[in-house]
């Protein structure tokens, strides 16, 4: 059974067609990537995973994506949960205008951590995951925003992991790091 899929899926902004007939099968436990040209609709398919285009305002779903067999546009599905499950990390880092803890410590405080010990583990642990520690363990308290820009993207990745997703969609996310940086996030 595949992990993630997708059958008949047209996607609207308003009137345009933005994706047409979209059917493919992701399996678990594995890499998938998708190549295309510039404006094809790459990001568009992503972020419809783990529903981030309910925040297009005129935006409209056909067909049906599914992970793990479960319709993830029923109505039953319940979205912060969904985004629990799948996380995402985009091209362009988008560090929340907050401290760099609050930033990674967002996720686990939306579903349900208090505890500031438990937190300051998963803090930790993802920004080393995200090969950030070093370079900001002593500004945690500092905005996200005050730091280069390939920093606030490996922050994005490490507030990502913080929510220990089963799947992480990276959006184009290594392009802004150098050769060094991208093999340590990624080890």
């Amino acid at each position: 059974m595949s992990k993630i899929s997708v059958k008949n899926l047209d996607l609207y902004y308003g009137d345009f067609k933005a994706l047409k007939n979209i059917n493919l099968e992701i399996e678990p436990n594995k890499i998938t990537a998708f190549i295309g040209p510039s404006g094809c609709g790459k990001s568009t398919l992503l972020k419809s995973i783990n529903r981030m285009n309910d925040l297009v305002e005129g935006c409209k779903i056909d067909g049906l994506i599914a992970l793990d067999g479960e319709d993830i546009y029923g109505n039953n599905m319940d979205v912060n949960l969904l985004r629990k499950r799948v996380g995402m990390v985009f091209q362009k880092a988008n560090p929340f205008p907050m401290s760099i803890y609050d930033n990674v410590a967002f996720g686990p405080r939306t579903h349900g951590i208090h505890n500031k010990a438990q937190l300051d583990e998963i803090v930790e642990k993802s920004l080393r995951d995200a090969a950030i520690w070093d370079e900001v363990k002593d500004r945690l308290k500092k905005s996200a925003l005050g730091v280069s820009g390939g920093q606030q993207q490996r922050i994005c990745i490490a507030r990502a992991l913080a929510a220990q997703p089963q799947h992480i969609i990276f959006d184009e996310s290594f392009s802004g790091l150098d050769v060094t940086l991208k093999k340590q996030v990624l080890d």
